[in-house]
């Protein structure tokens, strides 16, 4: 099986599965649905093991569109997540596994293991960080593992931006101004995302 033809098989597959949960195909194995202020979104990678089956996970994500035109330049991506985190790094015991199927009928035969993964997992997330008070204390911590799957740059810049959105923009810039004076003399990868978000914010009305 080729990955197009694994696509063909899984994409209908989980468009009907998810329609139970009021998520709606935007692409090939991309879905989304409005959640509080935010858009929830599910993606499901899949690749072709070298031994035969075809294999796939999910990516549970939510965008802010009041964030995502600070963040990042040009036109909103609709499947682009402004955090996101594997599903099973949400599984209790984060252990990290694969769906496998050959044909339309092995997909059937997982649909209440992953419904399952789905509703127990991925949708508590999406509830409670489509609020932004929750997704800034989150990204408060001073723990990475609580910065979901962001850098430290990364991080700093979607904290900015909600304090920027609820409407602390000066307390916003001093949060940016303040990477930057702790990354001087860094490498440019390091410095030159927090200096593209932080003229986006100061130029922001």
């Amino acid at each position: 099986m080729t990955l197009n033809s694994a696509t063909r098989l899984l994409d209908p597959f989980l468009q009907g599965a998810l329609s139970q949960t009021g998520f709606q195909r935007v692409e090939p194995l991309a879905y989304v649905r409005q959640s509080d202020l935010a858009v929830a979104i599910l993606s499901f990678p899949c690749r072709i093991d070298p031994r035969g089956p075809s294999c796939f996970t999910c990516h549970v994500g939510v965008r802010f569109d009041a964030l995502e035109v600070l963040l990042r330049a040009g036109p909103i991506d609709r499947t682009r997540s402004t955090v996101m985190m594997p599903i099973h790094l949400l599984r209790e015991n984060k252990s990290f596994t694969e769906w496998q199927f050959h044909a339309t009928d092995d997909l059937e035969r997982l649909r209440d293991t992953l419904m399952s993964d789905l509703i127990d997992n991925a949708l508590p997330f999406i509830q409670r960080y489509s609020k932004l008070a929750e997704l800034r204390r989150k990204l408060e911590s001073a723990t990475p593992a609580d910065w979901f799957v962001l850098g430290p740059e990364q991080r700093l810049n979607v904290l900015a931006g909600i304090q920027y959105v609820q409407g602390d923009k000066p307390g916003a810039l001093k949060t940016l101004d303040d990477a930057l004076l702790e990354r001087t003399g860094a490498l440019p990868a390091k410095r030159l995302p927090i200096e593209a978000v932080r003229r986006r914010l100061a130029a922001a009305v």
